[in-house]
């Protein structure tokens, strides 16, 4: 097969020259064959079916297209409907079951959603901006294909606390744990991307924005448009983009536009430079009816998306705490003049004027925030990335070597894998945000979750047998000013459960993974 496909590629398999103009061509509907108008016919032409049908499931779907162009024979292996039911496949790999009806046929099904198929294959998505418009926030999107209405649907993926109690820390009498049971689901009611059979047909044109039919609200109007990549050369520091560098990612885009993206230097001017791994929608709301010369457009604006590989989220052996998860940010469910304090005797009282506590004033400076959504990405120990060094160092360099908690490493025996599991450094990055530290950033980095990271090995009841690491978590004020890291410590329950200890704030945040397989599977 290697040897037909490299003379395929060779110059003695191309298509022999055009007949001479006087000859009567056929029509693509006559019985004729192709091969009685060339005195020289391809070699391809005269080959087994089989192996040209061998041979072209090396194409990509635009070259299929233009072999359809070429001749009859080649136009009908070209339109052998197995092809194109492989393109369609690859991008919903999800949905192994899945069916081409109700469209015609696997052919119809892939060109009707082209070149849109990106949006699926990627399947998770995260935007720089919330869908109502918080720049700090942003969201967590699925994209599915939807057999039923034929579609392609973004759904936003948001959390809720459920029920949860509180908990005593042995450890730490004086910190008040409570537990998280976090519910996470698709927002169906209100979907950010629709994208419905024939639209690029309409369009005519990559450079374009395609209105989509999305929102319950009356007047609201989204359009998406594919974006293509800045390359990395022409990247730089000074520049606004996204998604940020701490996010690993195959291509960026610029996050500035005086103009709102609407001059075509954001957009492709071909297919070949369409970005798999971007786009944008444009959302405004509109009164007066769609078309009518009296009606008002107010409140435009653009969300960019971008998608993180597929590596970078999945759990390995090698790997087993990288993948999406959902944090506990709300520190309590109580009203900000109400905050538990546990008493001299151990009773827990509510502290009716909690400004008097400086521990506690972090509850009200970080009251409300709710679920958010993290990248965890477990690395090889490498000091040259994450937060800047200076971090790690001074002042909170000296903090490791005086605070009596992150110096006092007990003599334990340390129960790590030849697989690496335990060790590496173990970053969380924000794919939600809240008003104090936004998405794209840093929530906190476990340096080295191996030996040397080591602090102990808990005991206690509530976090029995877990590994517990010291760790820098990521504080800010409102509208991230003032942003530091400062110490904390890592509780690794298991493989689906973290904790983290906040020390100058005496609070412990929980972590649990977002099963995302259980989002994408057949509707």
């Amino acid at each position: 097969m290697d040897t037909l496909i490299r003379i395929f590629r060779s110059r003695k398999l191309a298509l022999s020259d055009p007949p001479d103009r006087s000859a009567a061509l056929p029509r693509m509907d006559s019985p004729i064959a192709p091969t009685a108008v060339y005195a020289h016919p391809s070699p391809l032409t005269v080959l087994p079916a089989e192996i040209i049908y061998e041979i072209l499931t090396f194409l990509s779907p635009l070259s299929l297209t233009s072999l359809t162009r070429t001749c009859k024979l080649l136009r009908a292996h070209a339109l052998t409907d197995s092809l194109w039911a492989r393109f369609v496949r690859e991008n919903v790999p999800h949905q192994p079951n899945l069916e081409y009806h109700p469209a015609e046929s696997w052919r119809h099904l892939y060109t009707s959603l082209h070149p849109y198929w990106f949006l699926t294959k990627n399947k998770f998505w995260f935007s720089d901006k919330a869908h109502s418009g918080g720049t700090m926030t942003g969201n967590l999107v699925v994209i599915r294909y939807d057999p039923r209405r034929q579609c392609i649907e973004g759904l936003r993926m948001v959390a809720k606390h459920g029920v949860h109690s509180f908990e005593s820390w042995d450890w730490k009498p004086e910190v008040i744990i409570h537990t998280f049971n976090p519910r996470v689901e698709l927002w169906g009611d209100d979907p950010i991307v629709r994208i419905d059979p024939g639209c690029y047909a309409q369009q005519h044109s990559v450079n374009g924005e395609v209105l989509m039919q999305t929102g319950r609200a009356s007047g609201v109007k989204s359009m998406i448009s594919l974006c293509h990549g800045l390359p990395p050369h022409l990247q730089s520091n000074a520049m606004a983009l996204w998604p940020p560098h701490i996010i690993p990612v195959r291509e960026r885009v610029r996050n500035e536009s005086r103009h709102l993206f609407q001059g075509e230097g954001h957009r492709p001017n071909s297919l070949a430079e369409v970005s798999e791994n971007t786009f944008r929608i444009r959302k405004w709301v509109e009164f007066g009816g769609q078309g009518s010369p009296l009606g008002v457009h107010i409140g435009e604006d653009v969300m960019t998306f971008s998608t993180v590989p597929e590596e970078y989220y999945t759990a390995t052996k090698e790997k087993p705490w990288q993948g999406i998860w959902v944090g506990d940010y709300s520190v309590s469910n109580f009203p900000s003049h109400f905050i538990l304090k546990r008493g001299v005797s151990g009773a827990l009282r509510l502290l009716s004027n909690p400004y008097h506590d400086p521990i506690r004033k972090y509850s009200l400076r970080h009251q409300g925030h709710g679920c958010e959504f993290l990248l965890l990405i477990q690395r090889a120990v490498d000091h040259s990335s994450g937060p800047p060094r200076s971090a790690f160092e001074s002042p909170l360099q000296h903090h490791y070597d005086e605070s009596p908690s992150m110096n006092h490493r007990l003599n334990l025996p340390v129960e790590e894998g030849e697989d690496g599991s335990c060790a590496g450094r173990l970053e969380a990055i924000k794919l939600t945000g809240d008003p104090n530290v936004p998405r794209g950033e840093y929530t906190w980095v476990a340096e080295d979750i191996g030996p040397d990271g080591l602090l102990r090995v808990a005991d206690e009841r509530i976090f029995k047998g877990a590994r517990v690491v010291r760790s820098l978590g990521h504080s800010a004020a409102r509208s991230f000013r003032n942003d530091k890291f400062i110490p904390s410590q890592l509780i690794m329950i298991n493989k689906n459960t973290l904790a983290q200890y906040w020390e100058d704030f005496g609070h412990v945040s929980f972590y649990e993974r977002v099963q995302t397989d259980d989002y994408l599977k057949k509707l």
